[in-house]
């Protein structure tokens, strides 16, 4: 039976929402409200048989305190975690709470401990389009590796530059390419870019290094990449590792918070030595890196756990 369902977007921020929202417009009449105010938020939760909150934060602690005609749901991301906002959210008047990964919810515990006997938490992980991230064509090894992510502190480029230092010692053709912009206040990015320049000259790699900016089509840009660099201080789920996995490309994982629980223990890195002896060597093929997203992070897996989700929170 088709269902009223609110979705309520923090900041109009949907950069996660795409599939999830197209799979509950095919099934339920859905409604969409971008950063609604008092009143907007209000007449949704009065309106809705299921209100979906998206991102936990100041609009998820106004929702958990108003009356509401429906259920209540919410889906916590990564960052949130780490600020004081889940600690606002009125839990017990909350139906489900959805996390990307087991690791995010132990994250929040440190802040709300009580967070289990409060609201009941599910994991509702990620899922990648393997038909638009499709597996890479056979090619000659290009000597390129891949960054692809927001330039910004979390990222932890200072990290990402030693590793590739490191393995670029061995491999005399090896170049790094990053795919992002530069995100955060004017001076997180002034004082990272202008970091991260003087240390590429400091480290002689100014003709090893490339900047591509905002890159629109990833699975493409990924085609001639032999491996991939992620050195993220936190992630709940890290789209670009999976990805990159998916198109046959060899990622090196910095052990981040949970890192070990959702990736091969050989591809996860804590010293820069390991991260270069990963980026050179053989490891997997690239059809036993996509084997693996087909098998734990496809995008039907993803809506399979979504479906039994949504039944269990309208009951």
């Amino acid at each position: 039976m088709s269902k009223r369902v609110a979705i309520l977007v923090q900041g109009g921020n949907d950069k996660f929402l795409g599939p999830i929202y197209d799979w509950l417009n095919e099934r339920h009449e859905v409604r969409r409200f971008d950063a609604p105010g008092p009143d907007e938020l209000a007449r949704a939760l009065d309106w809705a048989d299921l209100a979906w909150v998206e991102w936990v934060q100041d609009l998820a602690a106004q929702a958990s305190r108003l009356p509401r005609r429906g259920r209540l749901v919410m889906r916590l991301h990564s960052f949130e975690a780490y600020t004081a906002w889940p600690g606002q959210v009125a839990w017990e008047n909350v139906d489900r709470l959805a996390v990307v990964a087991a690791h995010v919810a132990e994250i929040v515990k440190i802040q709300v401990p009580d967070l289990a006997e409060r609201v009941r938490i599910s994991v509702l992980p990620n899922g990648v389009d393997l038909e638009r991230f499709g597996p890479g064509r056979k090619r000659q090894r290009s000597g390129k590796v891949a960054f692809v992510g927001a330039l910004r502190h979390t990222k932890n480029l200072p990290l990402v530059l030693q590793c590739f230092a490191a393995a670029a010692k061995a491999a005399p053709d090896l170049s790094l390419h990053l795919a992002g912009r530069y995100e955060g206040g004017d001076l997180e990015r002034m004082e990272l870019a202008v970091y991260l320049h003087h240390m590429i000259a400091a480290l002689g790699l100014e003709d090893r290094v490339r900047f591509h900016g905002q890159v629109e089509d990833v699975a493409a840009w990924l085609s001639d990449k032999d491996a991939l660099i992620s050195c993220s201080i936190r992630e709940s789920f890290a789209y670009n590792v999976a990805e990159a996995m998916a198109r046959g490309v060899r990622p090196a994982v910095h052990n981040f918070p949970g890192a070990r629980t959702l990736y091969p223990a050989d591809l996860v890195f804590e010293t820069v030595e390991r991260c270069a002896e990963i980026l050179l060597g053989e490891g997997p093929t690239p059809r036993e890196l996509r084997a693996f997203v087909e098998k734990n992070y496809s995008l039907a897996r993803q809506l399979a756990a979504l479906e039994s989700f949504l039944k269990e929170a309208l009951g």
